[in-house]
C-alpha cells in the first residue's frame, strides 16, 4: 500500500494502492475537458505574444540548453513593471512557456509584465536540475531587469502543479538563498509538495528521483526564506492527492508567514482553476494584486 496526499509528520496519511494514486496523479482523466482549456490557453499566449499593442521580447536564453529560454510581455509605456513570472505544469516532463501566458492581457491591465519561464524537461534534466534552471532564470530577469524595464522590487511567481513545485521550491532556497530574496510574492496553484507519494507514482518513471532528491526537494518541511506572502490555490473538482498537498503545505508554512491564504475554488478542476488568475474580480487575482501593489 502506498501513502497518498501529505505524509510528513503531523498529517493523515491515507493508505491507496498504486492504480488508484495513479489515476489520482493524472489530473487529465479527471478535469472537465483538459485538452480544451489547454488549447484556449495557448490560443491567448500566442495572441499575447504576437500582440502589437504589448512590448514584446521572446526567446530570451539564460543558459545554453534548447529550453533555457523565457518570454517577457510588458504593457505599453515605461516600466518598470511588476514582474509576474509564470511556471509551467507537466509533472517536470511535459508542457511549454507556450502555455503559460493565460492571463497575460488580465496582468498588462494592472500594468504588471508577464515572464513565461521554459525549462529543460525530464528526463533530460534531473528535478535538481531543473530547480536550478527555474532559479537561473528568474536570476537572469532580475539581472536584466533594467533593460527589461522591470522592477526588480516586485517579482512576483505563478506556479501550476509542477510549477508551483518549482515556485515554493524557489521560495525555500532550494535554488539557493539569493534567489529566494528576489522572489516578493507567489501563488502556487494546485501544486506537489510532498514528493513522496509523487515518486511513488507512474509520474518517477521519467522524472527518476532518487531518496534523496526526494528529501531533499520536497518543500513541505521546508520553511520559506523570507517573509513573503503566499497564496494557494486549488480547484474543489480536483482528486483528494491535488488537494491533500496544496492543504497540506498550508498548514506547513503558515507558523512561518505573515500573510497566507488558500483557496478550493469551486467548480475549478486542475487546468481551468487557472482561469481564476485571468479574472480581474476573483479572490485570487485580488491577492495577486496586493502582491503587487
Amino acid at each position: 500500500m502506498l501513502s497518498e496526499g501529505p505524509s510528513s509528520k503531523g498529517n493523515v496519511a491515507v493508505e491507496i494502492n498504486k492504480d488508484e494514486l495513479d489515476f489520482q496523479l493524472s489530473p487529465s482523466k479527471i478535469a472537465k475537458d483538459a485538452l480544451a482549456t489547454l488549447r484556449a490557453h495557448t490560443a491567448r499566449t500566442t495572441a499575447a505574444l504576437n500582440n502589437p499593442g504589448y512590448r514584446v521580447r521572446r526567446d530570451l536564453a539564460y543558459g545554453s540548453a534548447p529550453r533555457q529560454r523565457l518570454d517577457v510581455i510588458a504593457p505599453p509605456g515605461d516600466g518598470p513593471f511588476p514582474c509576474v513570472a509564470v511556471i509551467h505544469g507537466g509533472f517536470w516532463q511535459e508542457g511549454s512557456k507556450a502555455v503559460a501566458g493565460f492571463a497575460v492581457d488580465a496582468f498588462a491591465n494592472k500594468g504588471w509584465a508577464t515572464a513565461l519561464i521554459g525549462y529543460t524537461l525530464a528526463p533530460d534534466a534531473s528535478l535538481t536540475e531543473i530547480v536550478h534552471e527555474v532559479g537561473n532564470a528568474l536570476s537572469f530577469l532580475m539581472e536584466q531587469s533594467e533593460s527589461l524595464s522591470l522592477d526588480s522590487t516586485k517579482l512576483v511567481l505563478v506556479g501550476h502543479s509542477a510549477g508551483g513545485h518549482l515556485a515554493a521550491a524557489m521560495i525555500a532556497g532550494k535554488a539557493g538563498p539569493e534567489v529566494a530574496r528576489m522572489v516578493s510574492g507567489a501563488v502556487l496553484v494546485s501544486g506537489v509538495f510532498d514528493l513522496a507519494p509523487i515518486a511513488a507514482s507512474y509520474v518517477n518513471d521519467l522524472v527518476g528521483m532518487d531518496r534523496e532528491e526526494i528529501m531533499h526537494l520536497s518543500v513541505l518541511e521546508s520553511p520559506p526564506k523570507s517573509d513573503v506572502p503566499v497564496h494557494v490555490l486549488v480547484g474543489s473538482d480536483e482528486s483528494d492527492a491535488f488537494r491533500g498537498q496544496s492543504d497540506a503545505l498550508a498548514l506547513h508554512w503558515r507558523p512561518h508567514l505573515s500573510r497566507l491564504s488558500n483557496l478550493n475554488a469551486h467548480g475549478r478542476d486542475h487546468f481551468d482553476v487557472l482561469d481564476e488568475l485571468a479574472d480581474e474580480n476573483s479572490p485570487s487575482f485580488e491577492q495577486l494584486r496586493a502582491m503587487l501593489s
